[in-house]
C-alpha cells in the first residue's frame, strides 16, 4: 500500500503542475466537406482521432480526480479517527482521576489538611527566622559604621603622626646634608690650600734660586771684563757701569727673594693651617647629625609600620564583620526562599482540597464525563469500520484505474518531453 500511495504522490504532482485534462466537448466540430468520396473519408478519419485523443483525456484525468477524492476521504476519515482517540484518552484519564479523587476522598482531605497546616506553620516560622535575622543584620551593619568611624579617627591621628615623623626625618635629611656639604667645600678648601702652599712656598724658592743664579752669572762676567779690559775703553766703560747697575739690581731682588721666602711660607702655612681647622670644625657635627638623622629615621620607620598595621587590621576587622553580615544576609535569602516555598506547598495542598471537594460536591459531573466516554467510544468503533471500509475504497480505486493512471501520466510526460525538445531546437537555431 505504501508503494502505491508514493505512485500516486508522484502522480498527483504531474496532473497538478497545470496539465488539466483535456474535454472532448472543447474539440472544433468536424464540418463535412463537399467534394470526392477520398476527401470524405479523410475527414471522417481525422474527426474520429481526434475525438480519440479527447476520450483518452478525459479518462486519465476522471481517473485522476476519482483516485484523489477516494485518498482524501480516507486521510479525512483517519484524522477524524485520530481526534476520537485523543479525546478518549483525555476523558478516560479524566474519569480515572475523579473515580480515585471519589474513593480516597476521606483520606486526601485528611492528608492533604495536614500538610498545608504544617507548610502553613513552617512558613510562619521561617518569616520569624527572617525577621530575627534582620534584626542581627542591622545590629551587625551598626557595628560595622562604629568600627569605621573608630578606624577612620585612628587613621587619622596615625597619619599625623606619620606626617610629622617623615617631616622630622626629612629636616634630618636636609640638615645632614647642609652638614656634608660644609664638609665637602672645607675639604676641598683644603686640598686648595695644600696646593697652593705647595706650589707658594716652590715658588719663592724658585725665585731666590734664580735671583742668586742671576746674581753669580753678572759677578762672573764683571769678573771677567775686569780681567780682560777691552782695547776699546769707552765701551769697557759702558759694560762695567752697566754690570755695577746690573749687579746692585740682582742683589736688591735676592734680598727680596730671600725675605719673602719666610713671609710666603708663613702665610701658606697659616691658611693650610686655617683650611684644616676648618675642616676639623666641619667634621665635628657630622656624628651628632648622623646619630640624629638615624633616630628620627628609626623612628618614621615605626610610624610608618605601625600607620600600616593599623589600616591592615581594620581592614581585617571591617572584611569579618562583612562576612559575618554576608552570612546573616544569605540565611535570610534561605528563609525567604523556606517561606515562598512553604507557601507554594499550602496552595498545592488547598488545590488537591478544593478539588476533592468540588469533585466530591458533583457527582453528576463524573457521571456526566462517564455518559460521553461511552458515546465517544460508541462513535469511534463506527468511525473505526469507516476508515476501514474507505481503506477498502482506495485500494480498489487504485487497482482499477491503474492503467488510465498510467497511461495519461506517460502522454503528459511524453508532451512535456516534445515541448522541451522544441523549445531547445529553437534556441539552437536562434543562436546560430
Amino acid at each position: 500500500m505504501a508503494e502505491d500511495m508514493n505512485k500516486q504522490t508522484t502522480e498527483d504532482q504531474t496532473f497538478q503542475q497545470g496539465l488539466q485534462p483535456v474535454d472532448s466537448g472543447d474539440l472544433a466540430p468536424v464540418q463535412p466537406v463537399a467534394g470526392e468520396p477520398g476527401e470524405v473519408a479523410s475527414h471522417e478519419a481525422g474527426a474520429s482521432a481526434v475525438e480519440a485523443v479527447g476520450s483518452f483525456f478525459t479518462t486519465g484525468a476522471a481517473a485522476m480526480n476519482e483516485m484523489r477524492s477516494a485518498r482524501k476521504a480516507h486521510a479525512e476519515a483517519r484524522d477524524q479517527l485520530e481526534t476520537l482517540d485523543d479525546t478518549i484518552a483525555n476523558e478516560e484519564a479524566e474519569l480515572a482521576h475523579r473515580r480515585e479523587i471519589e474513593g480516597n476522598y476521606a483520606q486526601i482531605i485528611a492528608d492533604q489538611t495536614a500538610r498545608r497546616d504544617a507548610a502553613a506553620e513552617a512558613g510562619s516560622a521561617a518569616v520569624q527566622e527572617q525577621n530575627r535575622l534582620q534584626q542581627e543584620i542591622d545590629a551587625l551593619k551598626e557595628q560595622l559604621q562604629q568600627m569605621k568611624d573608630a578606624d577612620a579617627q585612628t587613621d587619622k591621628r596615625l597619619k599625623a603622626a606619620l606626617d610629622a615623623a617623615e617631616a622630622r626625618e626629612a629636616s634630618a635629611r636636609e640638615n645632614g646634608a647642609r652638614l656634608q656639604r660644609r664638609l665637602d667645600d672645607a675639604k676641598k678648601n683644603l686640598e686648595k690650600a695644600e696646593r697652593e702652599q705647595a706650589d707658594g712656598v716652590a715658588a719663592a724658592q724658585a725665585a731666590v734660586q734664580s735671583a742668586d743664579a742671576r746674581l753669580k752669572m753678572l759677578k762672573e762676567e764683571q769678573v771677567e771684563v775686569q780681567r780682560n779690559p777691552s782695547a776699546n775703553s769707552a765701551a769697557y766703560s759702558v759694560r762695567s757701569g752697566e754690570l755695577e747697575q746690573e749687579i746692585a739690581d740682582a742683589e736688591h731682588e735676592l734680598a727680596l727673594a730671600t725675605a719673602d721666602l719666610p713671609r710666603i711660607t708663613r702665610e701658606l702655612a697659616d691658611a693650610l693651617e686655617y683650611a684644616r681647622r676648618a675642616v676639623s670644625e666641619a667634621e665635628k657635627p657630622m656624628a651628632e647629625a648622623k646619630a640624629a638623622f638615624s633616630e628620627v629615621s628609626a623612628a618614621a620607620d615605626e610610624a610608618r609600620n605601625t600607620y600600616r598595621e593599623a589600616k591592615d587590621a581594620a581592614a581585617e576587622r571591617q572584611r569579618g564583620m562583612k562576612e559575618q553580615i554576608s552570612a546573616q544576609e544569605k540565611a535570610k535569602r534561605e528563609q525567604e526562599q523556606a517561606a515562598e516555598d512553604a507557601q507554594a506547598e499550602a496552595h498545592d495542598a488547598q488545590a488537591l482540597i478544593d478539588e476533592a471537594n468540588d469533585i466530591h460536591a458533583h457527582p453528576e459531573v463524573t457521571q456526566t464525563i462517564a455518559a460521553r466516554l461511552e458515546a465517544d467510544r460508541a462513535e469511534r468503533e463506527q468511525q473505526a469500520a469507516e476508515v476501514e471500509e474507505l481503506a477498502s475504497v482506495e485500494r480498489t480505486v487504485r487497482e482499477r484505474t491503474r492503467g488510465s493512471r498510467t497511461r495519461f501520466i506517460g502522454a503528459i510526460v511524453g508532451i512535456v518531453v516534445v515541448v522541451v525538445a522544441i523549445v531547445v531546437a529553437i534556441v539552437v537555431l536562434l543562436h546560430k
